[in-house]
């Protein structure tokens, strides 16, 4: 199942949501966040994503790896404080699937991400099907998915 292109800085296309704290360690000598910390508040989005949507009910030799990941960043980030992450399916494939994630901070949208996922069986990419294939679909928002 292929998508349109969405605003992935748009709050509204996320049902699935995570905080994150920002760290000192998080910033550069500049004092922003540096981009090594977007990475991280994204992979904290798409994990627990994954989980929420996925389960955990993980069969030996299944698991799922990530093919790439591109980020956008929108704004820059200063400690202290909190972020934001919103999470969503925007594209499904016959072996992976794509995450989008926002990372915002006081409502405002400072970097998007598209992680594209790839299903594993035994060391090779293999079909994403049944409950995994219903699950991703449910998550997808209905602006991407045809439903109202």
């Amino acid at each position: 199942m292929t998508a349109a292109k969405v605003d992935l800085s748009n709050p509204d296309i996320y049902a699935h949501w995570w905080t994150d704290r920002i760290r000192f360690a998080d910033t550069d000598a500049s004092q922003h966040v540096n981009n090594v910390a977007f990475t991280a508040y994204v992979e904290t989005g798409r994990v627990y994503f994954c989980k929420l949507v996925l389960g955990e009910d993980a069969v030996q030799g299944e698991g799922y790896i990530v093919a790439r990941i591109a980020i956008d960043y929108l704004r820059e980030l200063h400690w202290p404080g909190e972020v934001r992450i919103g999470a969503a399916v925007t594209k499904i494939g016959t072996k992976s699937f794509t995450v989008a994630n926002a990372v915002f901070k006081d409502g405002v949208c400072a970097a998007t991400a598209e992680s594209v996922v790839v299903f594993r069986r035994n060391g090779k990419s293999a079909p994403i099907e049944g409950v995994r294939r219903e699950r991703l679909e449910a998550a997808m928002p209905a602006v991407l998915s045809g439903r109202r």
